[in-house]
């Protein structure tokens, strides 16, 4: 027997930082969010069915200049996303490795906003990728930095072990 709950959430998201108990909640929505990458990636389930989450998760709890944060409805999971703050890229301060807003929860602007409070919690240098056959998430990076940056934003392309990626970049440093 199963039981289905119907949310009665609200539908604005609210970000909240990861705290150690979290890492199971991000571990199990990691799969869902490659699953949902999958899509755009050609990527495999599992032999048992499952898809992989994200790689190195654990570090996001125990390496300096690395950010978790969980995404929530009310008291409801909404998504997670993973910045990256260790200044090991050359010219970058702050990277989006994982951002992942549940389906239910897109198309009302949520993302945009959250991913803004992000920028404007961290200041400098930004990196933004996203699989280039993923439209969707290109046209939302786009859009969103695009609007953040006033067109003060730079485009590019890059090669990985799992496809084309379409690389953001802009500096906040001295915005308002």
């Amino acid at each position: 027997m199963y039981t289905f709950l119907v949310s009665d959430a609200p539908t604005t998201l609210t970000l909240h930082d990861a705290t150690p108990a979290d890492l199971p909640v991000i571990r199990n929505l990691s799969s869902y969010y490659v699953y949902d990458l999958s899509e755009h990636t050609g990527w495999s389930c599992n032999p048992d069915g499952r898809f992989d989450g994200c790689d190195d998760l654990e570090s996001y709890w125990r390496t300096p200049g690395r950010h978790a944060f969980v995404l929530r409805a009310g008291e409801e999971l909404a998504g997670f996303v993973l910045i990256l703050a260790d200044g090991t890229q050359p010219g970058v301060d702050f990277s989006v490795t994982d951002f992942f807003v549940m389906p239910k929860f897109r198309g009302r602007g949520e993302g945009e906003r959250i991913a803004r409070q992000l920028f404007d919690r961290f200041r400098g240098r930004w990196k933004v990728e996203q699989f280039a056959a993923n439209k969707p998430a290109v046209a939302f990076w786009r859009e969103v930095i695009d609007r953040y940056s006033g067109g003060r934003f730079e485009e590019s392309s890059t090669e990985s072990r799992s496809g084309t990626l379409n690389v953001l970049s802009f500096n906040n440093t001295d915005r308002d």
